[in-house]
């Protein structure tokens, strides 16, 4: 159910704390998990106005809380994507990336959110000038951005990089189906070996593909409402699981 009251204060703190305290912190005052996924798909349209004197007064033991965090941007990658080996974009400028002190949410320019582990940044750029294909690298802060250039080094280095572009597919089992058998062609096709599974995100359906050889490495597409989000990372881990499994889609929570 949206609640308007927790809207606005989602639209005054997403800036100042981390997503996962705000649903702990309002999970105390009474609010769903439904119900705050619901207001904060809303609160991720867009900011709006609300006079000094309407804002809501956030509850007792929200006021106490000293957090220190930042949100920032992510997310996937289309039909593009699947008709060739993952792109080496140039190395992006590091002024974009975002500051991480302890673990820190990162907002996606189309509304798509993430939890990133604690000291990581997000760096973003986009392929295109209309800005429909957007990569984002999540890496450790101070991570040399030439780095992102070799996907041989992101195992070792705890890079995760997404691409975020326009659907082909629609976001049902229907479209996850046609989607998992495009990736099963195209890595076919190189004469790979790997597994294949289907995944879900919390509303998002997709599917995981761990190539085992003969260069190893995890990718994950999931289905957006209207985007397609490629994951690609040197191996499964804590790393891939913490930032991957978090990713929620304002588009598709409604």
């Amino acid at each position: 159910m949206m609640r308007p009251e927790v809207v606005n204060y989602l639209r005054e703190n997403l800036p100042k704390f981390p997503v996962e305290a705000l649903r702990r912190q309002l999970a105390e005052e009474g609010v769903s998990d439904v119900d705050f996924e619901h207001c904060l798909a809303e609160a991720l349209r867009g900011p709006k106005t609300v006079p000094a004197s309407k804002k809501p007064k956030p509850a007792g033991k929200a006021a106490k809380l000293m957090l220190v965090a930042g949100l920032a941007l992510i997310v996937g990658v289309g039909l593009y994507a699947l008709s060739q080996k993952p792109s080496e974009p140039p190395a992006p400028d590091p002024s974009t990336s975002a500051p991480s002190s302890g673990e820190s949410g990162y907002v996606g320019s189309h509304g798509w959110v993430v939890r990133l582990p604690k000291d990581y940044v997000g760096v973003s750029q986009f392929k295109d000038d209309d800005k429909a294909v957007e990569i984002v690298h999540f890496c450790k802060r101070g991570t040399d951005p030439t780095n992102f250039l070799n996907d041989g080094l992101f195992g070792e280095m705890g890079i995760v990089r997404l691409t975020i572009a326009p659907s082909d597919f629609p976001a049902n089992p229907t479209g996850a189906a046609n989607l998992a058998n495009a990736v099963a062609r195209r890595i076919t096709s190189r004469g790979e070996k790997y597994v294949m599974k289907n995944i879900q995100i919390g509303t998002l359906v997709g599917v995981q593909v761990n190539v085992q050889s003969p260069f190893p490495r995890i990718e994950a597409y999931v289905l957006g409402q209207n985007d397609l989000y490629f994951f690609y990372a040197g191996q499964e881990d804590e790393i891939w699981r913490d930032i991957v499994l978090s990713l929620r889609d304002a588009h598709s929570e409604n």
